[in-house]
């Protein structure tokens, strides 16, 4: 008998009912939501610092200070 309400506690203390209430899950949830925004965030300054290198190679190239075969061969380093 005291096992099976030990059983009980376990099994339903993720539902809610042994203390892991609605706030935990908020909490959960706005942990997930914070993760992914820091992730997105670091992806999108990633991509405009290689925008940016890209935007001067370009730039480089048009004005003839650089070949077409060093622009290429720059554009495919940054785009590694």
């Amino acid at each position: 008998m005291h096992g099976n309400s030990w059983y009980r506690q376990v099994e339903c203390g993720f539902i809610g009912n042994s203390g892991f209430g609605g706030w935990h899950y908020l909490m959960m949830l706005g942990i997930i939501i914070i993760v992914v925004a820091m992730i997105l965030f670091i992806r999108r300054k990633n991509n405009s610092n290689g925008n940016q290198a890209l935007d001067i190679l370009k730039e480089l190239y048009v004005k003839g200070d650089i070949s077409e075969e060093e622009y290429l061969k720059r554009k495919n380093v940054i785009e590694r």
